[in-house]
């Protein structure tokens, strides 16, 4: 599902803007060209493989929603450009430029073709991809140690002699028809592939990683045959569906420089430096309007039951899924002092929470569902179980005031105006660019 959910976003453009009739410019066009972006063709072949992607993850989806978005994509695609030409940007992530594409091209094949590469795996004996190689692997502890060994003082990657070495070395020779040239793969090939992770696992001299590897590169190498070789696309098509997956991943690289995008580790300096911006009108205007993002627990009414064992706890939870009512529960069951009261915990604050560690429990769960079996956390002990049921829970909202809505709200506003910003550079590009679109393909 996730490969899915990327084929989408890597086809259609994010937010909706100027709308169909802001792009849509019909005019004639060759039947094998769906549109034409400033002068540059999308063939209609292209959009087909786009199309079948999609709806893999979206049955419903649309010709015409596809390929607004290989146009928009195109069109953003040239504003990053233009920006990473003027001002180079490092790479952000662990796989380099090439190797993404690289990423984002099987993605897609598998997910347009996927019930083809089956068939013609399944043809061609590729069950295990180990079974092309025309000599035996190179997977030598002795001959990869030079290559792979860490210069640790100095270096946390290959050194430049060893890289030289490393793109001479060849790991695995293959084809995947009696008709084609042998192919090769080095260490190089192999290495420049990992992000920093899984290099690791290389300067280990992990040979088992490195055959798995190998296998997934020539797994991928396979895709990208059988693709080249067998979809029937002609070689202009290809193209543009490189350049497609080109588009896409540049527009991404404008998306995150907009403060749109990060990495889960990313800093978003855009984000940050606007949210600081924000005004008091604003971040009241924002609570206003979403007042109810803004609520949390004031206190909760809960009860417990306590045994003494996890085999207990698991069955007297599968009885009160089965129908026994807690009150039974715990005058049946439960080891507490305080059985006899029902198990009652009484009302519990934002303060009186940090009490006990069950106080803090029940504070968190639920309103009206019996909890799973928590252990004791307790090691000088004996061991214990307990379950919890929230009977009443009471909110209220925090104030604009407070330092954690004035950040959430400061950092929405903040993400508002980036959305607005890339709205108007999208309606503003569209407009400027030269678009006809075969409606005939549509």
């Amino acid at each position: 599902m996730a490969m899915h959910r990327w084929m989408l976003a890597m086809v259609l453009a994010l937010f909706a803007v100027a709308g169909y009739a802001g792009w849509q410019q019909w005019g004639p066009l060759p039947d094998s060209v769906a549109a034409r972006v400033d002068g540059d063709a999308i063939p209609a072949a292209t959009l087909d493989v786009f199309v079948a992607a999609a709806r893999r993850s979206d049955p419903d989806i649309s010709r015409e929603s596809v390929l607004k978005g290989l146009v928009e994509n195109r069109l953003l695609a040239a504003v990053a450009k233009a920006q990473h030409d003027h001002d180079a940007h490092p790479e952000r992530v662990g796989y380099d430029s090439a190797t993404r594409h690289e990423q984002q091209r099987f993605k897609l094949i598998r997910t347009a073709y996927a019930e083809e590469l089956r068939a013609a795996v399944t043809e061609h004996g590729m069950q295990n991809s180990l079974d092309s190689l025309t000599t035996p692997l190179a997977l030598s502890r002795e001959a990869l140690a030079p290559m792979l060994t860490l210069e640790q003082a100095l270096y946390s990657t290959m050194t430049d002699a060893q890289q030289q070495a490393a793109s001479h070395y060849v790991l695995a020779r293959y084809r995947f028809a009696d008709d084609q040239p042998e192919q090769t793969l080095t260490l190089w090939d192999l290495y420049r592939r990992q992000n920093i992770q899984l290099k690791v696992q290389m300067h280990n001299l992990n040979l088992g990683f490195i055959r798995e590897a190998v296998k997934q590169q020539l797994i991928m190498a396979y895709v990208f045959y059988w693709f080249e070789q067998q979809a029937g696309l002609s070689r202009a098509a290809i193209a543009a569906v490189d350049r497609s997956i080109d588009d896409a991943l540049q527009r991404d690289t404008l998306m995150h420089d907009m403060g749109l995008m990060q990495d889960i580790h990313d800093d978003n300096p855009e984000l940050r430096e606007l949210a600081a911006q924000v005004s008091d009108v604003q971040l009241a205007d924002y609570y206003a309007a979403n007042k109810e993002q803004f609520t949390r627990v004031e206190r909760v009414r809960a009860r417990h039951l306590r045994v003494n064992s996890q085999q207990q706890a698991d069955r007297v939870h599968e009885l009160i899924h089965d129908g026994l009512s807690f009150d039974q529960a715990v005058a049946d069951y439960s080891v507490a002092p305080d059985r006899d009261q029902g198990g009652e915990l009484g009302w519990i604050d934002r303060q009186s929470r940090q009490d006990h560690w069950t106080r803090a429990l029940a504070f968190v769960q639920p309103e009206g569902v019996v909890s799973p079996p928590f252990r004791s956390p307790g090691a000088d002990a004996a061991p214990y179980w307990e379950l919890f049921l929230v009977e009443e829970k009471v909110t209220a909202y925090q104030s604009l005031e407070s330092e954690s809505v004035r950040y959430r709200a400061g950092r929405a506003v903040a993400q508002q105006l980036l959305q607005q910003r890339f709205q108007n550079l999208l309606a503003q590009v569209t407009e400027q660019a030269s678009l006809r679109i075969n409606q005939e393909v549509l």
